[in-house]
């Protein structure tokens, strides 16, 4: 795999399935309105961490079209600098 080097961070793109008010499942070319996107931390560079408190495996949010793309192994994965992270989603304890 891939190590994150500086102040970047590595995530895997959750795809939001589109669902219509009526319960049709939307292509993915039906683009959502949001201009946000979720990803899953993959990997996580020592100023980045030391920055924000993000770690691996952590869910974060940041800009649709922010950092740049890559594909490692057929994976699709994006590249983000610290500062494009709008925040972490809080885990849930029950």
């Amino acid at each position: 795999m891939i190590e994150a080097v500086k102040d970047k961070i590595i995530v895997k793109v959750l795809k939001e399935e589109q669902i219509s008010d009526g319960g049709i499942i939307l292509p993915e070319n039906a683009s959502s309105s949001a201009p946000q996107s979720l990803g899953e931390v993959q990997s996580i560079g020592p100023d980045a961490s030391d920055e924000t408190g993000i770690k691996k495996g952590d869910i974060i949010v940041f800009a649709k079209f922010g950092g740049q793309d890559i594909i490692i192994n057929r994976l699709s994965l994006k590249v983000l600098m610290s500062g494009e992270v709008y925040g972490i989603f809080a885990k849930e304890v029950d």
